[in-house]
């Protein structure tokens, strides 16, 4: 069988973009009750105040292809259960940053108003935990999905 001419770009143009919808693309995947979304860029910030300093504390987590790394931790004030083997990267206007890099497969989250549980995607601030119940958990993990499949999810932000 001979294929006309005209054929030809549109069979490629065809296979090319089922070549892309199959492509894998990772990204993080956030879910909480009704909450479905992704986060696509590699960094995310999960904010919080801290139950007994009534602080503000930081985490920095890098997605990796199966797992995060939790990059530093910011906080003002040194309280119970505080690492303190943890190297201080600096300190400035009462924050200070510990270097942790140790490797979390997932990251089971449990919200409330008291705590004030937000993420920070793309320096904008998620407040999520007035979206939930007070002790929603927010389960999030590192995905790798064809591009269909990661389209069918919508960004968090």
């Amino acid at each position: 069988m001979k294929l006309k001419k005209s054929a030809v770009p549109a069979a490629l143009f065809l296979l090319g973009l089922c070549g892309l919808l199959l492509f894998p693309v990772h990204y993080t995947d956030v879910q909480a009750e009704q909450t479905h979304c992704r986060i696509s860029t590699e960094q995310f910030n999960l904010q919080w105040r801290h139950s007994v300093e009534k602080t503000r504390w930081i985490e920095n987590y890098q997605r990796e292809p199966q797992h995060f790394k939790l990059r530093y931790t910011d906080l003002i004030s040194f309280g119970a259960g505080t690492p303190n083997d943890y190297p201080i990267i600096f300190q400035k206007n009462g924050m200070i940053r510990m270097k942790v890099d140790r490797q979390v497969e997932q990251i089971n989250w449990i919200i409330s108003r008291n705590m004030q549980g937000s993420l920070i995607i793309d320096q904008k601030l998620w407040p999520i935990y007035q979206q939930h119940p007070d002790y929603t958990v927010v389960q999030i993990t590192s995905q790798q999905r064809p591009l269909w499949k990661a389209w069918q999810i919508g960004e968090c932000l």
